[in-house]
């Protein structure tokens, strides 16, 4: 899949009255950007949210101001919403884009900001939350976007301003002279079936794991570690081991040979849209297979090499955010690139 499929334009087609005319193709637009800037493990530290939505356009050349809702609506939802509709009105935004979190914009504010910017609201978790929470506010913003194919075709028709796009990668992090010196790695968090298979891949193939509740041995094999940690004066982590910012996930994944839930991962059809399985990636539909396939990774250099270097010029040519960006713009009718 290349730039510029990822969103339909015939979807669009119907909202020409709200699209913006510039007098040149290089003009730069101005956005207000509303994600959260901090990631979970502390204020000063870098949210993936804002490096995609504000810092990746500011690269394109665009001017992005950023709104931190989600922290502005806990101190407070009307006095937030408020100060949001105040600065739509006067800021001369020709986009306000939102990474849709829960219940913190009212609808009738949202309507309102629509008459004065192009609104665009970004959704994640839509496998999960469509009928309960995005679909009920889609007509609410000029362009509703999602990630789940599935949900855009079922809902295209019911929802005319719905647009399809994906996730991209930053580019901010260039790893491929990093050294790898992790063997199998796991950065995110843990919780239900994902902790079992967290333990076995540990006590399997020696993962190391990275991220909120992943640190500690669990159950008996916890248990029997932290005795026998006791026994030999041997130092036993039991905190999780939390990364303290976006930089410190990618250090990780640079520094890893093989990437459980990203390089190896579960089987998914919706993922050969993007990338193609065992030449720029590696999927298992069982936990054995999982194990096996990361045993032959580890062992053989070459193939895996192979595998990460067309997985990274895939990324590079198809999949930065500039492709989202400049796809999502063109549908909108915004000029994808600013003035340099």
């Amino acid at each position: 899949m290349g730039p510029g499929q990822v969103c339909d334009p015939v979807r669009a087609i119907r909202f020409t009255a709200q699209r913006r005319r510039f007098s040149c193709e290089g003009a730069a637009v101005k956005i207000l950007v509303c994600c959260p800037q901090a990631y979970y493990s502390g204020p000063d530290s870098i949210a993936y949210e804002y490096e995609s939505f504000v810092h990746c356009p500011r690269r394109m050349g665009h001017r992005v101001h950023h709104f931190p809702y989600i922290y502005l609506a806990a101190a407070g939802r009307e006095a937030m919403n408020d100060f949001f509709l105040s600065i739509v009105r006067n800021g001369g935004y020709d986009l306000v884009f939102v990474a849709t979190g829960e219940d913190e914009f009212i609808p009738g504010v949202l309507d309102e900001a629509r008459a004065h910017a192009v609104t665009v609201a970004w959704n994640a978790d839509d496998d999960w939350r469509w009928e309960d929470y995005s679909s009920k506010l889609a007509c609410h913003y000029s362009f509703m976007v999602t990630t789940y194919r599935d949900v855009y075709e079922a809902n295209r028709r019911a929802h005319p301003n719905l647009l399809l796009s994906q996730w991209g990668c930053t580019g901010l992090h260039e790893g491929t002279s990093t050294a790898k010196d992790i063997d199998f790695s796991f950065v995110g968090l843990g919780y239900g079936q994902r902790l079992a298979q967290i333990e076995r891949l540990r006590d399997e193939l020696g993962l190391i794991a990275y991220g909120r509740n992943v640190g500690a041995a669990r159950g008996w094999k916890g248990v029997v570690k932290r005795r026998a940690a006791r026994f030999l004066g041997i130092a036993y982590d039991e905190r999780s081991r939390e990364l303290p910012n976006q930089q410190a996930v990618k250090q990780i994944w640079n520094r890893t040979k093989v990437s459980f839930t990203v390089m190896l991962c579960t089987k998914n059809p919706a993922l050969h849209e993007f990338y193609e399985p065992d030449g720029e990636f590696v999927e298992y539909e069982t936990l054995e297979e999982c194990v096996d396939k990361a045993r032959f990774l580890l062992a053989h250099e070459r193939e895996r090499s192979a595998i990460t270097r067309r997985y990274y010029e895939r990324t590079k040519a198809e999949h930065l955010w500039e492709h989202r960006f400049e796809a999502l713009f063109k549908v909108i009718g915004l000029p994808p690139f600013g003035k340099e």
